[in-house]
């Protein structure tokens, strides 16, 4: 698996497009609910509305869990926020 570092990073860059795709298109981040498969996780990122972790429209809440799950992925291995300043 991939170091929490690495999980991180590879976020933070995620979360720098959608910033940029969403301002291209007038939106915020608030309304985010994107899933993403990334190695060996299946990362969500969740926006204001989606997460009380995420504070205001720029953050984004972090869920990564083992891929592969079925029905229900439980508990993240990983949960962080990316902070609107890092967006």
């Amino acid at each position: 698996m991939k170091t929490l570092n690495e999980l991180r990073v590879f976020c933070e860059g995620y979360a720098k497009g959608l910033a940029s795709e969403r301002d291209f298109y007038g939106n915020t981040l608030a309304e985010c609910d994107d899933w993403v498969v990334w190695g060996e996780y299946d990362i969500n990122f969740s926006g204001s509305v989606c997460s009380y972790h995420a504070k205001n429209d720029n953050d984004l809440h972090v869920d990564a869990y083992k891929a592969g799950w079925v029905n229900t992925p439980g508990e993240p291995i990983h949960s962080f926020t990316i902070f609107g300043e890092t967006a």
